[in-house]
């Protein structure tokens, strides 16, 4: 393919056939080239760089909503996205629109072009992250607050030096690529830590911890631990919000509200506050807006109630960490109510762990599945689950019509993959606004 893109259609089905043609390729070489051959836009930009099994995209949510209170122009760069490729870069709460999508991607095309040519094409990710960094350098933002796709040392983002580091949490996903351990796992996302740059991190289990610490203290990187140095006292919790004091160092904030739901949000928010301290010499931000930005902070597709008769919960829970804190925080919420549950997966997630969690508290089980490289037969996830009542539907639409049929007491909850989800919410947004 030759031709110049001129549309999004045109670059999404690009983006599909290269998927499946490339996958996931892993080494910063490619980015390099492809940097230097731009001019290395991402060295003129600062940053916040956030890794992590899970919680990095609310974190950096948390973050952004703060720092946005206080008047910063904020750009982010997250994946997957929910909806439509644009929500991966992000002005404020704005996504790149379509024109200037195009745009960015046409200036890229022709080093694309020449890099396929010699068979060292780029990947999607890398394509996409350096898409950010010519985007963000142009709109003249503050700060880019920049999520890792996959692991840390060699992800794509891994070419800029941040001014701070947050590592949310480890727990075993992607054991084929970054080791089948907490340790290996810890050591392939500290690879984001930098020298002399701040590292907050949210992993409490010794082990992987300690690899965290060892990395900062070779760095000489500041090292700012949760429960250790970030204290979280006071958690109380509601229907519809919760609030904590923080502590951490000098500072301390009382009665913090959070609209997002989970004790996990509330360790999320207590790094992002963590990194809005410690950043307080060159961004300063008023506790007015520490407070309005974690009370009016919001993240499609985390418990997200997106109906009531039956409550229905949206979650992008793709790991048995992420089941788990969803079981419980489905506990804490709603305690006397039965939970029915739709789930699809990708086939390189540990998908059989999800299912046994979700076997023991669910009262059945809808299998499906949907249209991706990566994802997992509805027969497969369905043969896997132990549960006494489960079900299976090919087509994923007429399988949410089926569990939709919940009972008063039940509440649906769909998971499993955020890519599952990311094609959920945009049907069941559109089916509301048809009633």
């Amino acid at each position: 393919m030759n031709q110049m893109l001129t549309t999004m259609n045109e670059i999404n089905q690009f983006f599909e056939h290269r998927s499946v043609q490339l996958g996931m390729n892993f080494g910063l070489s490619r980015m390099e080239q492809l940097l230097a051959k731009l001019g290395n836009p991402h060295k003129e930009l600062k940053y916040i760089h956030l890794a992590g099994s899970n919680g990095k995209g609310s974190t950096l949510h948390y973050i952004k909503e703060m720092m946005i209170a206080e008047g910063y122009t904020i750009a982010s760069f997250t994946s997957p996205y929910l909806e439509k490729m644009n929500e991966q870069l992000k002005i404020n709460d704005e996504m790149i629109r379509d024109e200037d999508f195009v745009a960015v991607f046409q200036l890229l095309w022709p080093v694309i072009q020449e890099m396929d040519e010699a068979e060292n094409g780029p990947t999607q990710f890398e394509i996409l992250t350096v898409m950010a960094f010519c985007y963000f350098k142009n709109c003249k933002v503050d700060i880019v607050l920049l999520e890792a796709g996959l692991g840390g040392r060699l992800d794509s983002t891994n070419v800029i030096e941040p001014l701070l580091s947050i590592i949310t949490s480890i727990s075993l996903e992607h054991t084929n690529i970054l080791g089948n351990t907490l340790a290996a796992i810890a050591s392939e996302k500290a690879g984001i830590i930098k020298n002399g740059a701040p590292i907050v991190s949210g992993v409490t289990e010794e082990e992987p911890a300690q690899v965290i610490q060892q990395k900062a203290q070779s760095l000489n990187a500041p090292y700012f631990q949760l429960t250790k140095d970030i204290v979280i006292r006071n958690l109380e919790h509601r229907e519809a919000a919760q609030s904590f004091t923080f502590a951490f160092r000098d500072t301390v904030l009382e009665q913090l509200e959070l609209q997002m739901l989970g004790r996990h949000q509330v360790a999320n928010a207590a790094l992002a506050v963590a990194a809005v301290v410690l950043l307080q010499d060159s961004f300063a931000v008023s506790e007015e807006s520490i407070r309005k930005g974690l009370r009016e902070a919001k993240w499609n597709g985390r418990f997200e109630k997106i109906q009531d008769k039956p409550t229905v919960i949206l979650d992008g829970a793709h790991n048995p960490a992420g089941i788990g804190v969803l079981i419980q925080t489905l506990k804490e919420q709603y305690p006397k109510q039965k939970y029915r549950f739709v789930f699809s997966a990708l086939r390189d997630k540990n998908y059989s762990e999800m299912i046994r969690l979700v076997d023991n508290v669910a009262s059945q089980i809808f299998f499906t599945e949907f249209t991706h490289e990566r994802a997992e037969k509805a027969t497969i996830l369905y043969e896997t689950s132990n549960a006494k009542q489960k079900h299976i539907d090919f087509n994923w639409q007429t399988c949410l019509t089926h569990a939709l049929t919940a009972e008063e007491d039940e509440i649906v909850v769909i998971t499993g993959s955020l890519y599952f989800l990311s094609l959920v919410r945009g049907y069941m947004k559109e089916r509301k606004d048809k009633v």
